[in-house]
């Protein structure tokens, strides 16, 4: 499959676009992506950029084929952030208990610290004026 037939599939297979709304997501006319989806036609280096940043592709898939076709989202790990901004184990353990809870006992707690925070504010010139 050549890189004007991966474009052509990617916009009408998987992301089930015409060639309009396509075109507009990157920043084209519908007429450059009927050119593009021709086989052996150029296709800049800016439309390549532009399809893998709005479409979350894979660079190495548009241009060679080579899987996977999704480039991998960063995964977030809450131990390391904790850690990067200095909290402890123990801060660590209670986030991780908090989240164990069933929702509507966080939404409980949440709602508990909201008005005890909020009634310990002290109150601006703006909210007793």
């Amino acid at each position: 499959m050549t890189i004007n037939e991966r474009i052509c599939y990617l916009r009408k297979d998987i992301l089930k676009l015409n060639q309009t709304d396509f075109a507009e997501a990157i920043g084209m006319k519908q007429r450059g992506i009927s050119y593009i989806e021709q086989i052996n036609a150029t296709v800049t280096e800016k439309t390549i950029k532009a399809i893998c940043l709005v479409y979350n592709i894979n660079e190495d898939w548009l241009r060679n084929g080579t899987e996977p076709m999704y480039t991998q989202e960063p995964t977030f790990s809450l131990d390391d952030f904790v850690r990067q901004h200095g909290g402890t184990e123990l801060e660590l353990d209670i986030m991780k208990a908090y989240f164990e809870l069933e929702p509507g006992t966080r939404a409980m707690l949440v709602q508990h610290f909201k008005e005890r925070l909020t009634a310990s504010a002290p109150v601006t010139a703006e909210e007793s004026a």
